[in-house]
């Protein structure tokens, strides 16, 4: 019997505090180059011309930085927020050594439970970061991300998802579960930690709940699909009639 993922908050940061330690040599090695490419598409989604300030959301070790960076503006800048100290300081290892850029910046935060407001953004991108949320969370997650918008802004978010199709849902499952485990203590990470992933991975789905959630809170949405279905994403406007709400 498979156990149930947890997504209490003070989990969810545990885990990823202690996956930093291995996390960029696991991915390199698992991904195939496939998180690459879908990155790369996820940013492709929008359009950064007169950007003045853009989010990477649940930035984790700032993979995606590389594929948003060439497309802002001179003037623009991005935030990388995540909640995880172990990966805010992979990804401040990387900021200093091969991603250099003054536009740049990194801020520790909470985006379910903090008090405090992050300034609303042009654009947000998010990778990979939805499958550790709850139905509930993604509820509360779509209202702070309305919040967040400015009115004519918008977001591309993407997460590794099960195919819908059977045989490649079982090994995809299969190569989550078990082979990226098996990696993860090749690689001196803790196999249980990876092992989780491909829980959240199972619980989550798609992002379908979440694009359901997203149009409740206001937000106008599309729902795309990656790779039959391994990943699947969401590209949601705000729009400018919302400014007075």
């Amino acid at each position: 019997m498979n156990q149930a993922p947890d997504y209490s908050p003070e989990f969810v940061k545990a885990l990823f505090d202690e996956m930093s330690v291995s996390y960029d040599r696991v991915n390199r090695l698992t991904s195939f180059g496939f998180s690459e490419r879908w990155r790369r598409q996820c940013v492709e989604q929008l359009s950064y011309k007169n950007s003045q300030l853009v989010y990477d959301l649940m930035t984790g070790a700032g993979e995606v930085w590389p594929y948003l960076l060439p497309y802002l503006p001179a003037e623009a800048k991005l935030v990388a927020v995540d909640f995880s100290a172990g990966m805010l300081d992979l990804a401040k290892r990387k900021q200093t050594t091969s991603i250099q850029d003054s536009r740049l910046s990194l801020v520790q935060h909470d985006l379910l439970t903090a008090s405090d407001e992050l300034e609303p953004a042009d654009q947000i991108v998010c990778v990979f970061g939805l499958k550790t949320f709850s139905a509930e969370q993604q509820a509360r997650f779509a209202n702070r991300l309305q919040k967040l918008l400015k009115p004519g802004g918008s977001l591309s978010l993407l997460e590794i998802s099960e195919p819908e199709f059977g045989p490649l849902r079982v090994l995809y499952l299969f190569y989550l579960k078990l082979m990226i485990p098996w990696l993860g203590k090749l690689l001196l990470g803790n196999p249980d930690n990876y092992r989780m992933l491909g829980r959240y991975t199972a619980s989550f789905g798609n992002c379908s709940q979440m694009s359901e959630c997203l149009s409740k809170a206001g937000l106008k949405v599309s729902y795309r699909r990656y790779f039959f279905g391994c990943a699947s994403g969401i590209v949601a406007t705000r729009p400018l009639e919302s400014c007075s709400t």
